[in-house]
């Protein structure tokens, strides 16, 4: 049993390898600062009314993603109506579109969450329910009133951002996500898992809602970050860190303090990362220092191979110059890149995808360790794409909202394709051909992968070996 119970309900289709550390973080913050302990999380594809259920919570919340809100909404609709529980839905669905409450959701979280589930939490124990008169008084919900929604003002984003602890990953049942896997490496067999040691991005990329979703980017202090690995490598046994920071490069001097951090309490060239860059703010200094803390991968947004449509989607910030030099850059200091690329966009010609396919072929050939990755332009509640799709009657009433994974396998037949340049076959035609160019050199990152090392692990690990041996013919 749980008074409350958090809900990541699983998109079928889309890999589910990194932990929902929203919720992880939403436990912690309860537990610290309101001294209430008795939250379960449901994070999966399977059952998930039946584990509900199972817990008899008097308050459910959901995580709302754009690709998940049909599911969703299925599921909210009938926790209401056959528990009769509070229910509450947050995520950056919701946050985006926070009109569309839906009836039998009872209060959305918009934005940051920790402070207002804190604050709703502590409504409820106070009186078993969530009056309207006293939900007014919470910043950044959204909930039904007068027979409309009523949104509160918006919540300032916590700082400093340590007083947020770090995240509960035994209520994530973290083991399940410790698995050796290609992906969240990028195609190395390592025992891995995600953090964050930032949170929101000052640039205004036309189809990104992180700075809605975050508000302004809060660091944390190098202190916290070293501890946070420490705890990851000695607790957990964990080899391997996907940083999900959306800018997690933005202070070099901030990055030798990490380093320093790790090597005081010796896990230095105990763990590796793989962290998200910024191409225009790559450089041979910071590519030394992320090589120096165990940096093996970086992941850049490229977008495009031409010039027009990268400064479309990138607001002018960053050249396609640019874009292959940060590549080159890392390549020398032994870095691999997973280079992200969107099909697409507005007023893109088939000029421009050729370009964008050249630029993928360039980078596979200049390094084995490189890997490429292409998407539909997708118009994301909250960004600047969405508000053109919005205005030109792109997107419809009944838009299909699991076309918003931005998986080009679930994206091929899109209810709101952008583009008035190419007819939609011809696009999907360039879609396919661009995926298997991007995906061309994927079984030799593999191969490449399959050292000594990995083979001593596949060894002492059947189920590893297993998963070597699917992904080899998957890819072959």
């Amino acid at each position: 049993m749980a008074c409350l119970v958090l809900v990541n309900q699983w998109v079928e289709g889309i890999s589910n390898n990194k932990p929902p550390l929203g919720l992880g973080y939403l436990v912690a913050y309860l537990r610290r600062y309101l001294g209430f302990e008795d939250v379960e999380v449901v994070n999966t594809g399977r059952d998930v009314f039946e584990r509900i259920q199972h817990a008899q919570p008097r308050v459910v919340g959901f995580t709302a993603y754009s690709a998940n809100y049909p599911a969703l909404l299925h599921l909210v609709r009938r926790v209401k109506k056959e528990l009769g529980v509070i229910t509450l839905m947050g995520g950056p669905h919701i946050t985006a579109l926070p009109s569309s409450l839906d009836p039998a959701v009872d209060v959305g979280v918009l934005g940051e969450g920790e402070q207002t589930l804190l604050e709703l939490m502590r409504l409820f124990l106070e009186r078993g329910v969530l009056e309207q008169a006293r939900l007014s008084a919470v910043r950044g919900i959204v909930f039904h009133a007068n027979g409309g929604v009523h949104i509160t003002p918006a919540r300032p984003p916590i700082v400093p951002l340590d007083t947020i602890p770090v995240p509960d990953r035994e209520a994530l049942e973290i083991e399940r996500f410790l698995r050796p896997s290609p992906i969240l490496m990028n195609n190395q067999y390592l025992r891995g898992t995600t953090m964050l040691t930032s949170r929101g991005c000052p640039f205004k990329c036309i189809y990104c809602h992180v700075s809605a979703k975050w508000g302004r980017p809060r660091f944390h202090s190098p202190e916290r970050v070293a501890d946070e690995v420490e705890l990851l490598v000695k607790r957990y046994g964990v080899e391997g860190i996907y940083i999900a920071d959306d800018l997690f490069t933005a202070n070099a001097v901030r990055i030798r303090k990490i380093i320093a951090g790790l090597d005081a309490r010796g896990v230095l060239g105990k763990v590796r990362f793989f962290a998200d860059l910024r191409a225009n703010l790559v450089s041979d200094r910071l590519m030394g220092l992320l090589r120096d803390m165990g940096v093996v991968k970086i992941s850049l947004g490229l977008e495009s191979g031409s010039e027009r449509v990268l400064s479309y989607l990138k607001g002018g910030d960053v050249t396609v110059a640019q874009n292959r030099q940060a590549v080159a850059i890392a390549n020398r200091h032994g870095i691999g890149c997973y280079c992200c690329f969107m099909l697409g966009a507005p007023h893109e010609t088939r000029e421009d995808i050729r370009l964008t396919q050249q630029l993928i072929k360039e980078i596979l050939d200049a390094d084995p360790q490189n890997f490429c990755q292409a998407s539909v332009t997708t118009p994301l509640p909250g960004t600047e794409l969405w508000d053109y799709a919005v205005e030109r009657g792109i997107i419809s009433q009944e838009v299909d909202w699991s076309q918003f994974s931005l998986s080009p396998e679930l994206t091929l037949r899109p209810d709101f394709y952008l583009n008035e340049e190419i007819p939609f076959g011809e696009f999907q035609r360039l879609v396919r051909e661009t995926v298997e160019i991007a995906g061309s050199r994927r079984l030799r990152a593999i191969v490449r992968n399959l050292s000594g090392h990995y083979l001593l692990q596949a060894l002492r690990r059947p189920g590893l070996a297993a998963r070597i041996i699917r992904d080899y013919l998957k890819h072959r």
